[in-house]
């Protein structure tokens, strides 16, 4: 019993992360959108690069792009009389078929990278919103109204001093980072203990002689 609640509680905090909301939500944007994909493809582009087709070949669309491979089997048309390819019989490549696939990825694909951007500009605006920087823009803003400024005068001056402060701390660190650059490292000191020590030496051993 004990493990059975412990692989629930695992189970649950699983499923209430993040990432697996977000990747469940887009599995499911993304299969709404297979219908739309769908009608768009089949109700809108293709019959317009069907008609394309048709005008510039003369031919039946897309259904008409096949390339045969060796000798067709022929039948007779039931109701003509003519003789036709058999296709099911028949070796052939089906370059409607690819053009059509064609599309759909880059249908596809388009709106997919469409519900991206839209998703990663909201994420960003959630975040603006509700980050440390929003949030001391929004105190300072409720300060400086109760001093008398109006609400534009208010948010102005709080991107003032939060852009202020923001510098403020560029400069302090890099001026300590430079000041840390200029320090003598551990190997410079090493090295200078070594050269005062060997001249020491050399000045010691002279005055022996």
């Amino acid at each position: 019993m004990k493990k059975i609640k412990e692989l629930w509680a695992e189970f649950k905090k699983f499923i209430s992360r993040g990432n697996v909301v977000d990747m469940a939500v887009g599995v499911i944007i993304a299969s709404a959108f297979t219908a739309i994909v769908t009608a768009v493809t089949s109700g809108i582009l293709m019959p317009l690069v069907n008609w394309a087709v048709t005008a510039a070949t003369g031919g039946q669309g897309l259904e008409g792009l096949r390339t045969v491979l060796g000798t067709p089997a022929y039948v007779i048309d039931e109701v003509t009389g003519a003789q036709i390819i058999d296709w099911a019989s028949t070796n052939y490549i089906d370059w409607g078929t690819l053009i059509n696939a064609v599309v759909d990825f880059i249908l596809i694909a388009v709106i997919l990278f469409t519900i991206l951007k839209v998703f990663v500009a909201l994420q960003k605006m959630a975040i603006d919103a509700n980050g440390e920087d929003a949030k001391k823009r929004r105190r300072l803003a409720a300060q400086y109204k109760k001093s008398g400024m109006s609400y534009s005068e208010a948010m102005k001056k709080a991107d003032e001093d939060i852009a202020a402060e923001k510098k403020a701390a560029e400069e302090k660190k890099a001026a300590e980072e430079a000041a840390a650059a200029a320090k003598p490292t551990t190997e410079q000191l090493l090295a200078e203990i070594r050269d005062l020590l060997a001249a020491q030496n050399a000045a010691g051993d002279n005055q022996t002689k």
